[in-house]
């Protein structure tokens, strides 16, 4: 599809969402706070520094460079001066804006260094990148002009005649995928139908590479992590173009901070000491794995065993967490414990003592049969609206999943056979 006659390289990589904070972080050291608050300029300072270091020709920036239409100045500042970093080495940026950040969001009018190129939201731009006198690609692109882009503007990207490697740019969301809101929704199909060479994509946080060839279709996912829901290492991808058009893609991380969700399970564990052990094996099983990295780490107890009585009567926060989190003050590479979440269950064979015909083996048939129904999600929520109580936790109601529902449930029942089997 391509006539490319000279090799080139590019860096592809999107949602930055400069000066986003960190979910479930709260009333943190100092030194972590701070690090934490730089993450994601210092993520994205990495991803200027590996397309300096690795000769790359331009870098394409597909979408959600703030975390909202009301970017803050110190945000804007960082972003131009990282991209004017890059202009200096004579790399050309590419720049589309997505439902987080669109044109009509407020902006300090900041001009920005030559050599960067801002998507319109109006139609799909063509730019041309050269080296010298010789043409190496076309860039072609659009911004949202608003947050709700809800029409397929794949559609309007066409790839015009004697271009020798074509480069689409969008922010989108291919196939419907239902962690993310569904903008700019589109299929592979219509990426095919539009005869580029590779599609840089953006919008969906964690990476897939939807096509390797003709053409390459790419989620960098994004470059630094800010929530449990974002585990693993983050990054972007160098681009490699050979002189006959083949595209050789790298992923290359640059989190700051990384995000790791552990479970410990109690099953085998007799006293408080042999829990401690075994949190404190988990977070330097982290770090070791976090290659230098600090991290954040969400431990949940699992599994059935005497130590469940145990930690009813304890404060997970406070005998648990926070003594984690006071050895990691000082250091760079912190494991800093985020939570220290009880999932445990009694002794109890449930399954068992669910069959006995008594008060007890009600209660679990009741909760057993709640969870089997197809729609337990709207059972959980009618039961729940009917009580005089809903009123304290209507609003907060209003925001949980079936999933988190069914988790809810599984607490109740424990929460009612400890209390119910405690006399026997």
């Amino acid at each position: 599809m391509s006539s490319v006659s000279r090799e080139f390289r590019f860096v592809h990589c999107a949602d930055l969402h400069l000066d986003s904070p960190f979910e479930g972080i709260h009333a943190v050291e100092p030194a972590i706070a701070t690090k934490l608050k730089e993450a994601t300029f210092k993520a994205f300072d990495d991803v200027i520094n590996l397309a300096i270091r690795n000769y790359a020709d331009f870098l394409i920036i597909a979408g959600d460079v703030y975390d909202g239409a009301d970017r803050s100045l110190r945000a804007q500042l960082r972003f131009r001066d990282a991209l004017r970093h890059a202009v200096e080495q004579d790399i050309q940026c590419f720049v589309a804006h997505g439902n987080h950040d669109p044109l009509s969001g407020w902006e300090a009018e900041l001009t920005m260094p030559e050599g960067v190129h801002r998507f319109s939201g109006e139609h799909v731009e063509r730019i041309v990148v050269k080296r010298g006198a010789e043409e190496l690609a076309h860039v072609y692109g659009i911004s949202y002009p608003d947050r709700d882009v809800r029409d397929n503007i794949a559609l309007k990207f066409r790839r015009e005649t004697n271009t020798p490697f074509a480069i689409g740019v969008l922010h989108c969301n291919v196939g419907g995928d239902p962690s993310h809101d569904n903008y700019a929704p589109c299929m592979v199909e219509d990426l095919l139908r539009c005869r580029m060479d590779y599609w840089a994509l953006g919008h969906i946080h964690t990476r897939k590479v939807l096509n390797k060839f003709n053409p390459c279709i790419v989620y960098p996912g994004n470059t630094q992590g800010r929530s449990v829901r974002e585990l693993g290492e983050r990054g972007c991808y160098l681009v490699r173009v050979g002189a006959t058009g083949s595209i050789t893609t790298e992923f290359i991380a640059t989190d700051m901070v990384r995000w790791f969700s552990e479970e410990v399970n109690i099953s085998d564990l007799n006293t408080i000491d042999d829990l401690l052990d075994a949190l404190d094996k988990v977070c330097k099983d982290v770090r070791a794995s976090a290659e230098g990295r600090a991290s954040v780490l969400r431990l949940l107890l699992i599994g059935r065993g005497d130590l469940h009585a145990k930690l009813r009567h304890m404060d997970a926060e406070r005998d648990l967490a926070l003594p984690l989190r006071e050895k990691e003050t000082e250091r760079t590479d912190f494991v800093w414990v985020e939570s220290v979440q009880v999932a445990t269950r009694p002794t109890i064979d449930i399954v068992q003592r669910r069959a006995v015909k008594d008060f007890i083996g009600d209660f679990l048939r009741s909760a057993e049969s709640m969870r089997m129904q197809l729609n337990y999600g709207e059972v959980i929520r009618k039961l729940l609206s009917s009580r005089s109580e809903y009123r304290i936790i209507a609003r907060q109601f209003d925001h949980l999943s079936d999933t988190d529902l069914l988790s809810i449930l599984d607490q109740a029942e424990t929460l009612g056979l400890d209390y119910l089997t405690e006399e026997e």
